[in-house]
């Protein structure tokens, strides 16, 4: 499997006047802080890639352990079998994950990942026969090669991170963030940053598109003050079954590590948020679901 993530390499082109008045051109690579200069003529090809950087804020997921999460909600182009992250916290692809009955340009609604058939894996699949789930999981966060080590969350490090990490009621809140619905989940050592006010806890209301932004709504300016001081947001990105697509904006469910062997092999937990409250549910492995990986600090 191709295994894709870019990371930026910046050069210039500078013409240089020898006493012959001959031009040369110089290209300058930089990696680690370290510059290098090649004559054009040296260089076969160039390739670009951007090093992506987990979100600021540290977040316990036990009591001594803590984690980064992933700039946005993981995303695969099935054409040329790479994986990224969405551009921004906020996106989510929704209904264009479906062309018709077939899978779009780019996804980010995948099936439990497993190893019992080729089929399965990754979660990349249409298939509705759980049976064909029952295998072991395999972490999206190994798809991932950009030097980080990323990996998805178990159910028991969601809950933790949502209800017994200390001042967990307080650090997390939906809302509202560009127009996109969702949950805000604030660091450890959150400190607000001018001007921002947050509202943590949930709606009253039940299954309400209105009620995130009722609750409280951040501008994309606010945002970017929010995100600059660790915090986190998940998109009310919904789920598929099969090629339906449903609840974009009312709520979001984003696959654990974990499977629910209560249930059987065919079951794994998922976290769940909608307006009025979050936890960790399970679903048929078949069915699609978000993913936001992590890195542990």
């Amino acid at each position: 499997m191709k295994k894709y993530i870019p990371f930026i390499v910046l050069f210039g082109i500078i013409p240089w006047t020898l006493p012959a008045q001959k031009v040369q051109h110089i290209i300058k690579l930089w990696q680690d802080s370290i510059c290098v200069e090649y004559h054009v003529e040296q260089i076969d090809s160039i390739t670009f890639e951007a090093i992506v950087e987990p979100v600021v804020g540290e977040f316990s997921i036990a009591s001594n352990k803590k984690v980064a999460f992933a700039p946005g909600n993981l995303q695969y182009i099935p054409a040329s079998d790479t994986w990224l992250f969405a551009a921004n916290q906020y996106d989510y692809i929704g209904t264009r994950n479906m062309a018709g009955s077939t899978f779009a340009d780019t996804i980010d609604l995948f099936a439990w990942s497993t190893d019992t058939d080729p089929s399965t894996a990754w979660g990349v699949t249409l298939e509705d026969n759980n049976d064909l789930f029952a295998g072991n999981f395999v972490d999206w966060g190994t798809a991932i090669d950009d030097g980080n080590t990323w990996r998805t969350l178990t159910a028991n490090e969601w809950e933790y991170l949502r209800a017994s990490r200390k001042n967990a009621k307080q650090l997390i809140g939906i809302g509202a963030v560009n127009g996109t619905n969702g949950i805000i989940l604030l660091p450890d050592n959150w400190v607000a940053p001018e001007g921002i006010t947050f509202k943590s806890g949930y709606s009253s209301q039940e299954y309400s598109y209105t009620a995130f932004a009722e609750h409280q709504s951040f501008t994309e300016e606010q945002w970017n003050l929010m995100q600059s001081a660790g915090a986190v947001f998940l998109p009310c990105a919904g789920f598929r079954l099969g090629s339906s697509l449903a609840y974009m904006q009312l709520g979001g469910l984003y696959w654990t590590a974990s499977p629910h062997a209560a249930y059987g092999p065919r079951f794994a937990s998922y976290f769940l948020f909608m307006c009025d409250g979050a936890g960790v549910g399970y679903d048929l492995r078949s069915g699609g679901n978000a993913v936001r990986l992590i890195k542990d600090l």
